[in-house]
């Protein structure tokens, strides 16, 4: 029996920094840097919104001013006080940066200090996801003492209920965190010490967990009944969708891609359901949207917009003018490399050569934004948030190429500036002009699989890959 004090948990990736300007907010990653950061905003398991470092908050009437009040008797962990002036610094830092989730700063105009509890986020525009953001990498502060340091990487200097331990972290292997003895909230965190082991290789983690090394990680589900036989408690939870981002829609590297028939035709040769049967034993549904069944944006309807067909879809190239194909540069990269067959063979189809290029899975991730591949196969997570759902075709680093079109920004535009129906309404136009125009091929909407330990309970957040360290306890 695993000592319960302590947990020790196999992630899938690993941090490039500790510099909140650096932090990323989708994935396993917050399980890396949420020890050492508080946020100031709490997403709760069911997605909605609680103080944290801000104890209150509220928008002005156009919504393009959000006024934080926050907690008092708060020190960062070299003693500095946690105040107005840290959150304003904190923001500015981000805004400055050039990291992954710096798309998340982009409404913000200027943020000012009101008095030592409270600041004023002023933005360009109104912007649905900034609450959300506030809960993730945007939110997460650091003394400002610390910003712009470049010991800032590996030396978190932070609020958060833990310290970084390291003597006994070593950096891309695994990663100690020890309890902080002045942490304002430490009731909320059963363990002593926390520990992130990266296992990048799915046998690895799963022989963790069976022998007692760890006490969760994410699974394959073709483990999932093994570890089941095994004695751990398997949590499937659907998290993201799955299928080809069509980045190049004005044809910059391949010209064929800018014809929208040319992307319904790829939509069209693929069989969904033999996929998801085949590749993911069924853990799923298929989908031909890139938002999640929860979503208001979703519409059931626009699931048979693309079905299966071959001979379809090679008139649609012939209509385009490209029956005879072309050949596009693909990243050949292990996270997907089980999709790689079936998308080289549907592809084929109508006469889509594909070359693939082989990139080791440190460089892949940046690969993915550099504009050197016009299609990429892709796993992405599908949330209940229309906005954060659509926006990657939007607002948002996956705009690889800053694609546009008027009809989509407009709809974007009056999904940002109204509520209610009316907001509805337009999300729900902009996902059907996204389907229609093909800027994505998703196949389905898949269950990514996590499991724990006995003596470990957790509480998967849905349409999040990595639990919320706050969710895990000692099982009673």
């Amino acid at each position: 029996m695993r000592d319960s004090s302590s947990l020790t948990l196999g992630t899938v990736v690993d941090i490039a920094s500790y510099d909140p300007a650096e932090l990323r907010f989708d994935g396993e990653f917050p399980q890396l840097w949420s020890p050492v950061y508080d946020t100031l905003l709490l997403r709760r398991s069911d997605s909605s919104l609680a103080p944290n470092l801000a104890t209150a908050w509220s928008y002005d009437s156009r919504k393009t001013t959000l006024s934080l009040t926050l907690r008092d008797g708060v020190k960062f962990t070299d003693g500095t006080v946690f105040d107005a002036a840290a959150v304003a610094a904190n923001i500015k830092h981000f805004r400055a940066g050039t990291g992954h989730d710096h798309y998340l700063s982009s409404s913000i105009a200027d943020v000012t200090v009101a008095d030592t509890r409270h600041v004023d986020i002023r933005l360009s525009r109104p912007d649905p996801t900034l609450l959300n953001s506030l809960s993730g990498s945007l939110g997460a502060m650091a003394a400002p003492s610390a910003l712009g340091r470049a010991s800032l990487a590996t030396e978190p200097v932070g609020t958060g209920p833990y310290l970084l331990d390291r003597g006994r972290t070593v950096r891309g292997d695994r990663y100690v965190f020890t309890r902080n003895p002045d942490y304002w909230n430490s009731r909320a965190w059963p363990y002593d010490k926390i520990e992130m082991r990266v296992l990048s290789d799915v046998s690895a983690r799963l022989n963790a967990l069976t022998t007692g090394q760890i006490d969760g990680t994410r699974l394959n589900v073709d483990v999932m009944d093994y570890a089941r036989r095994s004695g751990v408690t398997v949590h499937p939870n659907r998290v993201d969708w799955v299928g080809l981002a069509i980045l190049d829609r004005k044809g910059r590297v391949a010209p064929a891609l800018a014809d929208v028939r040319v992307r319904q035709a790829i939509n069209i040769v693929f069989d969904r359901q033999g996929m998801l049967d085949a590749l993911d034993l069924g853990q799923g549904a298929v989908s031909e949207q890139i938002v999640g069944s929860k979503s208001p944006a979703y519409d059931p309807a626009l699931d048979n917009s693309y079905r299966y067909d071959v001979e379809r879809a090679r008139k649609l190239m012939a209509e385009a003018g490209w029956s005879k194909g072309f050949r596009i540069p693909m990243m050949d990269y292990s996270r997907y490399r089980m999709y790689q067959p079936f998308v080289e063979q549907a592809l084929a189809s109508i006469n889509i050569g594909v070359d693939w290029r082989s990139l080791p899975d440190e460089t892949a991730v940046d690969a993915q934004f550099s504009g050197e591949y016009p299609i990429l196969i892709l796993g992405q997570q599908a949330p209940t948030s229309a906005w954060d759902g659509l926006g990657i075709a939007y607002d948002n680093a996956l705009n690889v190429f800053k694609s546009s079109d008027p009809a989509f920004s407009r709809l974007m535009e009056t999904a940002r500036t109204t509520s209610g129906q009316e907001q509805v309404a337009a999300f729900r136009k902009a996902n059907a002009w996204l389907v229609e125009n093909a800027w994505f091929a998703p196949w389905y909407h898949r269950d990514l699989i996590y499991a724990t330990a006995p003596g470990t309970t957790v509480e998967p957040e849905p349409g999040v890959a990595g639990p919320p360290l706050r969710s895990y306890a000692p099982a009673r």
